[in-house]
């Protein structure tokens, strides 16, 4: 399961269980890779970068910020801007929310992680990984329930610089983005 991106990265940091009733109501939606990833825990990988959720917790946010094409839409995880990561009909769905837009990012899970994930030009190109490794470097390790988020919003006339970071709550971060922004589509 998802070898070459544990044997690149590491294994699960940060770690906390997610309870069995909430991976019961997703197993039958999810593919079996995925699952078997998410059933780890959530908690951290690639440095703090990205963060396996408890998708049950992060339903409530999903709806707030996004219209899904297919249903139903699985949040699966988040990364260290508040990007989510979702799976969606056979689909990792990238949900950018400092640029309010989505891209499908690819078809099956395990081509996701193992591939596109290990990968450094789909990293710097499609997400924002190097930029993450910076602002971690000039403001600190993140914790759980946090991310790195523009002050002023982007979509509000904020500028995409390295001094406009802050640490943020990533549920409230997410919150404000949708309420001034609008969803996604």
């Amino acid at each position: 399961m998802f070898e070459k991106f544990v044997t690149t990265f590491g294994e699960i940091q940060n770690k906390q269980e997610i309870p069995r009733d909430a991976l019961n109501s997703i197993q039958k939606h999810l593919p079996e890779d995925l699952f078997s990833f998410i059933e780890i825990g959530a908690g951290s990988y690639m440095n703090g970068f990205l963060w396996t959720v408890n998708p049950v917790e992060y339903k409530q946010m999903l709806d707030e910020v996004y219209v899904p094409l297919q249903e139903p839409s699985i949040c699966f995880a988040r990364d260290g801007f508040g990007g989510l990561y979702i799976w969606e009909d056979t689909s990792v769905i990238y949900v950018d929310i400092n640029h309010s837009r989505q891209e499908v990012l690819g078809r099956k899970a395990n081509v996701f992680f193992d591939l596109k994930m290990t990968d450094s030009g789909f990293l710097d190109k499609k997400l924002p990984y190097n930029k993450y490794l910076e602002a971690k470097e000039n403001l600190g390790d993140l914790a759980s329930d946090e991310c790195f988020g523009y002050q002023p919003l982007l979509g509000l006339g904020g500028s995409e610089k390295s001094e406009n970071l802050r640490i943020v709550k990533v549920k409230e971060y997410v919150s404000i983005i949708s309420q001034a922004m609008g969803k996604i589509q």
